[in-house]
């Protein structure tokens, strides 16, 4: 409790500094985040003790002064959301962790609601929001959306989309849907506008029923102005109805690349939206993604069928990230690889820090590795247990670990402000993966890196995945017969929405050449409808349009990979952006050859990195049977500690088995153990240690 009260009194100190000279901290909603974490772990008695704190907190809060601007010379951020709790997982895992205490300090929801009352000019509403400065493009967005004309809205990771809708739903006395595919991000935004006074509400599975209840009414009754949904939503007949007592003024998409079979992120649950939009009366649509070439931005215009839409693409440039790309060949190159990483990591200028993999196998080995020379480093890929997953990304995103070794699964989501490197230690599938994952770097506006460590063998990685993706026309003809084996006496068939990539794209071919139409069903599943004719020809072109573009892909991240031009304008020009480039500090390796990186020849090399310290991390299932009853007992107070959350949130199985096996008699000897950092320590440790020295 002593340590909420001072994290409170902290930043009501800052708050009420920011009242006074206008100027935001671009800490305050990370520490405001923190202090929301400190408020669920007390119990209902200390709460009552605080209350006093908590109620100057909402007080000042509410009081920040809408009229305040940064100074002129440096332009306003946009509203930080806290960082986001966790990865995507599957929906019940991620609702569980994303959702839980979507309302931490309930003090909050006692903010009274702000109205706006302005002339409903852009500017206006700007400063409704507490800003005076807009990035660019965002002026732009806003005008269309309050113009009533369909968007295009194409922004860097961190450029400022969620102002662009936010700020026309907040004017409009009608609602405004926002459409994201990440529930932790949905969390984020109304967590943001619920704190600021602000009508927002969310729909998402795992939601409490009060929570559900209260957004019921906000939308029925009119209060609500922005409700943020999944798409999987809109399967639900009585969302629907609900809606229905509303106009819709303005729909927007995030993620919007979603849409794009030839995107890097295709979700199937995206197919529904033109057709939701047409149910709820057509309104305004607003289409926003980070990562879209032309040709994929194209195509979100045309699935969604925008109409006469603004395009506003605000550049693709990141000028506080630094690009390094180092090839790397021939004899004992892998180890000069480790060696370069390890020589960044130990670095603490380029932490926290994400490391990127294209393999589990690489990322267990490699966050292995790091933990041996003392980094406290997790790892996270689709294949891990869901709480071991969901564990090792609340440590990183908590601060616990600050390094995550990952595949790309730790993908759209994450949004940790302070990361100040991602590392590729593989060459990714394509530039537009490269540039969403290197763009986690930096969200805070300060300097951070992006390092490709490349090898001339990682391609042949993507060229078997170009190849097992390749689809003949004889394949695509031999799967239409399947599905006709399928189909009612209408020619129609439901299938799972989740397929293999191979069915996916014999799907998306076959929907080109005009042989089917797929459409969202209920349930996970989709409705395919086949024609009764169809052109070989048409079949065959659109099989050479997919194995071209894959590897037009190929082609793109392999020249960026190993040309000696400027990295940051192939980015720029890879996105269709001719403006000239304009890094705020170092540009790449090829600008700036001299580089901070050392020559991997003059590295020192180790081939094994085993440290017993960290090498006592071992599944429940090994334990010795003696530690059973240790294990029992620190799982009964994993479960009293986590209080409301997740019992993951304060530790895995594995860490217990860890803990249980070290035995640690003291903080030094518990922070060795694998899974344990810092924050772990300074909230638990005191009673980790007291039991195991009671019960071993």
């Amino acid at each position: 409790m002593t340590g909420f009260v001072q994290q409170a009194d902290l930043i009501a100190e800052l708050l009420e500094e920011e009242s006074v000279t206008g100027v935001r901290r671009p800490d305050l909603d990370r520490r405001l985040q923190a202090l929301r974490g400190s408020w669920s772990a007390l119990d209902a008695s200390d709460r009552a003790a605080v209350a006093d704190h908590t109620g100057r907190i909402a007080t000042l809060v509410k009081g920040r002064p809408p009229e305040a601007a940064p100074p002129p010379e440096s332009p306003a951020p946009e509203p930080l959301a806290p960082s986001a709790p966790f990865a995507p997982l599957d929906e019940e895992a991620e609702a569980k962790l994303a959702l839980q205490g979507l309302d931490r300090i309930e003090v909050l929801d006692e903010v009274p609601v702000r109205t706006y009352d302005g002339d409903g000019s852009p500017d206006s509403l700007l400063n409704h929001m507490g800003y005076d400065a807009w990035r660019p493009g965002q002026k732009d967005a806003v005008e269309a959306a309050i113009a009533g004309r369909d968007s295009l809205i194409v922004m860097p990771t961190g450029g400022g989309k969620s102002l662009c809708y936010q700020l026309p739903g907040l004017a409009s006395d009608d609602l405004t849907i926002v459409v994201s595919p990440l529930i932790a991000l949905m969390s984020d935004q109304v967590r943001r506008l619920k704190m600021e006074g602000h009508p927002a509400v969310m729909f998402a599975s795992g939601l409490s029923d009060e929570v559900m209840d209260r957004a019921y009414n906000g939308v029925k009754d009119g209060s609500a102005r922005i409700a943020y949904c999944s798409p999987e939503r809109f399967a639900s007949s009585s969302f629907l109805d609900l809606l229905s007592h509303r106009k819709i003024d303005l729909m927007a998409i995030d993620e919007a690349h979603c849409l794009s079979e030839w995107g890097h992120d295709f979700r199937p649950d995206y197919l529904r939206l033109p057709k939701v939009a047409e149910r709820l009366g057509r309104p305004t649509i607003m289409a926003c993604t980070a990562t879209a070439t032309q040709q994929v931005a194209d195509e979100i215009a045309q699935r969604m069928g925008l109409k006469d839409p603004a395009q506003i693409h605000s550049g693709f440039e990141r000028p506080n990230l630094s690009f390094d790309t180092v090839p790397l060949e021939g004899k004992g190159s892998m180890a000069k690889k480790k060696a370069l990483l390890e020589f960044g990591l130990k670095n603490s200028e380029n932490r926290p820090a994400i490391v990127y993999c294209g393999t589990r196998k690489d990322t267990e080995e490699l966050g292995e590795d790091l933990r041996s020379i003392g980094l406290d480093a997790v790892s996270y890929h689709a294949g891990m247990p869901s709480e071991e997953r969901a564990s090792a990304q609340v440590r990183f995103m908590e601060g616990d670990a600050d390094v995550v070794v990952a595949t790309n699964a730790f993908g759209m989501g994450i949004d940790k402000a302070d990361v100040r490197s991602v590392w590729h230690w593989a060459i990714p599938s394509s530039v537009e993966a490269y540039y969403q994952e290197a763009g986690r770097a930096g969200r805070d506006g300060l300097p951070a890196r992006a390092v490709l460590l490349a090898m001339r063998s990682d391609l042949g990685r993507l060229v078997r995945f170009i190849e097992q993706k390749n689809v003949e026309a004889t394949d695509v003809q031999d799967y239409l017969g399947y599905l006709r084996g399928l189909v009612d006496d209408e020619g129609k068939a439901l299938i799972e929405a989740r397929r293999r990539d191979e069915e996916r794209i014999r799907l998306a071919v076959a929907e080109r050449a005009d042989a089917l139409t797929v459409d969202p069903a209920s349930g996970g599943k989709l409705l395919v409808t086949l024609a009764d004719t169809f052109d070989p020809y048409e079949l065959s072109a659109a099989c050479r349009v997919a194995r071209d573009r894959g590897w037009k892909a190929y082609r793109a991240v392999e020249s960026f990979s190993f040309s000696d031009v400027c990295r940051r304008r192939q980015l720029l020009d890879h996105f269709g952006d001719d403006s000239p480039t304009a890094p705020s500090g170092r540009c790449c390796d090829v600008c700036d050859p001299s580089g901070w990186l050392p020559d991997p020849d003059t590295l020192a090399v180790r081939k094994s990195r085993a440290n017993p310290k960290k090498g006592n991390s071992k599944p429940v299932e090994e334990l010795d049977p003696a530690d059973h009853e240790l294990y029992e007992v620190m799982r009964t107070w994993r479960l009293e500690a986590a209080g409301d959350k997740p019992a993951f949130h304060v530790a895995s199985n594995r860490t217990l088995a860890a803990l249980v096996t070290a035995k640690p008699q003291d903080e030094e000897e518990l922070l060795a153990v694998s899974g344990v950092g810092p924050s772990f320590r300074e909230k638990y440790g005191s009673d980790v240690l007291r039991l195991i020295s009671q019960h071993a």
